[in-house]
């Protein structure tokens, strides 16, 4: 039995997870982006101007009076980042709202839609305003840097302005003694005239580009889609894995085989699109077709799993419906019958009945007019000509039945019961079953899901062995716990099971050889996506 170790996920796990959702991811990402452009479009257009500063820094203090100026000679970005700062301030937003001569801004509203850059590898300072009238903001960030320059200038020249006023007061007070000619009295002049060249001579800044045009800054469209696609793309990979989290649906064999502990007996592909329009089945429409070389496995597997039970009746079930257990079984009963086995197939499935339209048999007799006694047995069955069914090409082994000398018929469901879980526990339904067994080699029943009614639990008692179908993407995690307690619960063997669903390149192992004569080695790819079969 398989271990109950938990398979841990592989990249191409990941890889076919996105895969399979990839309508999510690309719905998403086109939506996003999609929202991201109509919003872009639905913004006020926003134009950019900026002016530029230069920073003075001359040492007028070290130049007259030999001595250095402290402020100058510290760290330069610091000093930068005083500057900035200082054009941030209400006051310089004032001035320059005055400047420019705009009515309806406020200091507030220009300090919101502008800024102020510094150069780190040079002493300019960039002044940028957003507005979305074109001509303002041009007018704006030229008042704005030439409002900077003349604020900075009033902060020099302030404490010089200060100490002249103060000489001018004493030397007014000796003008006014009659002091003209001492000492004190030019010196104090001399220092007066000093800092009235200071003052004139004092420049923290000029404006060395006014601004002279506009860049539209907002909306940006194209570069909002981007982004929006790009972030779509992610969102869209969440989703993807977490729908993946939330669905329960089993997507790999290991796992089946876990839940059931059960042996794999085959992987199935789906039928191609072809075969699952027109009912028809690949062991006779196209026996050179991957699903039909897989069968041919499945047949060979199970007489293998069958060696030392000798099961001559296999009842063949499912979770749910849709998972191929209808052509699954009726593609064995002719690979059995193509290898000399006399093979009755039976279709027991007395809800939804889909052998009959597989082989094309007419009619409503069948199962149920043999159980009440209305027809014999032999009147009922449906022989399969398989000398009729064409080789697989003009040099290859014939797969008829002169050269195997096997025989399949088929027993219908026949005319629906009302009450099909209780027909199927009837004394008289299992004489017919005991009959077939007497008769053929091998019986092959084809029953309902088994996590849907209970006919296929009861007719677990009337046959020798089980045999499971499970199609990958269909059956969830908790079906296939259930299942399990159901076969657990009933004593019959059970053979394995079979895997329906199964990528095509899968089915046959690593590669597939094909026939020689007329086929290539490759079989021809699937043109699109696979039906399900019809039950």
């Amino acid at each position: 039995m398989t271990s109950s170790a938990q398979v841990q996920p592989t990249l191409l796990d990941y890889l076919a997870a996105l895969r399979r959702r990839k309508f999510v991811i690309i719905g998403t990402t086109v939506l996003v982006a999609g929202v991201a452009l109509a919003l872009s479009l639905q913004q006020t257009k926003v134009y950019r101007a900026s002016a530029q500063v230069l920073l003075s820094r001359q040492d007028l203090s070290a130049a007259l009076t030999q001595t250095p100026d402290p402020i100058l000679n510290s760290d330069p970005a610091r000093v930068a980042a005083t500057q900035a700062g200082i054009a941030r301030l209400p006051d310089v937003a004032s001035s320059a709202i005055a400047l420019a001569k705009i009515r309806g801004y406020t200091a507030l509203g220009l300090l919101q839609n502008s800024s102020v850059s510094v150069d780190a590898n040079s002493d300019l300072v960039t002044f940028i305003v957003d507005d979305p009238v074109p001509a303002n903001a041009v007018r704006l960030a030229t008042a704005y840097a030439a409002a900077f320059t003349g604020y900075s200038l009033e902060l020099a020249t302030a404490t010089l302005k200060r100490a002249r006023t103060e000489l001018e007061r004493k030397v007014a007070a000796l003008q006014a003694q009659g002091d003209h000619t001492s000492a004190l009295y030019r010196g104090l002049q001399d220092k007066v005239e000093l800092l009235r060249t200071m003052e004139l001579l004092q420049s923290p800044g000029t404006v060395v580009k006014r601004a002279d045009g506009t860049d539209l800054v907002r909306p940006t469209p194209k570069k909002n889609g981007m982004l929006g696609a790009l972030f779509g793309l992610v969102l869209g990979c969440g989703l993807a894995f977490l729908w993946e989290a939330l669905d329960k649906r089993v997507r790999n064999e290991a796992e089946v085989e876990r839940l059931l502990d059960l042996p794999l007996l085959s992987r199935l592909p789906p039928p191609t699109r072809r075969l699952s329009s027109t009912h028809q089945l690949a062991m006779i429409a196209d026996p050179t077709d991957i699903q039909a070389e897989a069968i041919r496995r499945l047949r060979v597997n199970l007489e293998f799993a069958n060696l030392d039970l000798h099961a001559k009746t296999i009842l063949i079930t499912s979770s749910v419906q849709q998972e191929g257990k209808s052509t699954t079984i009726a593609n064995l009963a002719i690979a059995l019958a193509r290898v000399g086995r006399k093979v009755a197939l039976v279709d027991l499935d007395l809800r939804r009945p889909a052998i009959a339209t597989f082989f094309g048999i007419p009619g409503t007799v069948g199962v149920t007019d043999v159980a009440l006694g209305n027809i014999p047995l032999e009147k009922a069955v449906v022989r399969i000509a398989l000398g009729n069914i064409p080789p697989s090409n003009g040099s290859g082994p014939s797969h008829g039945s002169k050269s195997t000398g096997g025989s399949l018929v088929v027993l219908p469901a026949g005319e629906l019961p009302g009450n099909p879980g209780e027909f199927v526990g009837t004394a008289a339904l299992e004489r017919l079953i005991a009959e077939l067994r007497d008769n053929y080699d091998i019986v092959l029943i084809d029953a309902p899901p088994m996590g849907v009614v209970g006919d296929a639990m009861t007719l677990s008692a009337r046959v020798d062995a089980f045999v499971v179908v499970a199609r990958l993407g269909v059956v969830d995690k908790k079906t296939l716990e259930d299942l399990a307690r159901e076969l657990n619960a009933s004593p019959t063997p059970k053979l394995g099971f079979v895997l329906t669903g199964a990528a095509r390149n899968d089915a046959y192992g690593a590669g597939y050889y094909g026939y020689r004569g007329g086929h290539p080695e490759e079989p021809e790819r699937p043109r699109g996506r696979r039906a399900t079969s019809a039950v």
